[in-house]
């Protein structure tokens, strides 16, 4: 991995799992990490509280990623604190599943919002104080290639469109030279 020293980073669901390795593995490569968490503001502080340990700076954000003005006040926190704004990772989400006659169409706008709103808003936000270069890398899932069972619909249906998206994001922005991807992950111990 490049150094990252003097870059900025965001991760959003960044307190658990995936989110939590991420950030540290950013912090540990010179980046300084704002993470967000909805509720677990002990693993958020304990991921921070690595990260400083190590040496690096970390700010853990409490946002609702169904709340896309908090996703974006995320993004300008981490600016304030850290002064510039250079990586987004967009992994914070929920796995719905269930029988499809039971999904209602409040389930479909919830999810929508979180796997799909709050990315566009984070990188909208976000892209307004990237300088040339960025990143924006956005955590999918291999289940939209290929669903091991009944019942996963409204979430395929999501990183489905989620990866529509960072398709949009990355002909917007790509003059700038900001890159934004797609990493699909498959069941990953953390």
């Amino acid at each position: 991995m490049n150094d990252l020293s003097g870059k900025v980073a965001l991760v959003t669901g960044g307190s658990r799992g995936i989110g939590a390795e991420i950030a540290r593995t950013l912090a540990r490569n010179g980046a300084a990490v704002g993470l967000t968490y909805l509720g677990a503001a002990d693993h958020a502080d304990g991921v921070a509280k690595d990260i400083q340990a190590d040496g690096g700076r970390a700010l853990p954000i409490q946002a609702d990623n169904a709340d896309p003005e908090a996703v974006r006040a995320a993004v300008e926190a981490t600016v304030a604190e850290f002064g510039g704004f250079d990586i987004l990772v967009n992994n914070a989400g929920v796995f719905p599943s269930g029988p499809l006659d039971e999904v209602t169409l409040e389930d479909v706008d919830r999810i929508l919002g979180i796997h799909v709103r709050a990315v566009f808003a984070a990188a909208q936000t976000a892209a307004r104080h990237m300088s040339d270069g960025g990143r924006i890398i956005n955590i999918g899932s291999c289940l939209i290639e290929r669903l091991p069972g009944p019942g996963m619909t409204l979430y395929a249906l999501s990183k489905s469109a989620l990866t529509g998206l960072t398709k949009g994001l990355a002909r917007d922005l790509g003059p700038r030279g900001i890159t934004a991807v797609v990493v699909d992950p498959g069941p990953t111990e953390t």
